[in-house]
């Protein structure tokens, strides 16, 4: 809620903030600045872990799983590229 009231403050409208893909950049902004936070906890891992694979792409999954393994998540690594790696394969 933080980096949704920072776009506010910058001027961001309402029906911008409701836009699938500004909701998925703060996502994505959110998960890099609090990545130690999250990952001690198993359950808040888990969640994050299920709305990021489900809204990234097959890019921005690989981004962040070369952030995990960066700061010691090898195993969350492994899962985002191999989720990158099913979404490459599918038909446009």
């Amino acid at each position: 809620m933080e980096q949704m009231e920072e776009l506010k403050a910058q001027g961001a409208s309402e029906q911008e903030l409701n836009d699938p893909a500004v909701a998925d950049l703060a996502l994505r902004k959110i998960f890099g600045a609090y990545f130690d936070e999250i990952r001690p906890d198993p359950e808040l891992t888990d969640e994050t872990f299920a709305i990021v694979s489900t809204h990234a792409s097959p890019e921005e999954l690989r981004e962040i799983a070369a952030q995990a393994r960066k700061e010691g998540s090898s195993a969350i690594g492994y899962y985002l590229d191999v989720i990158a790696d099913f979404r490459e394969s599918l038909p446009a």
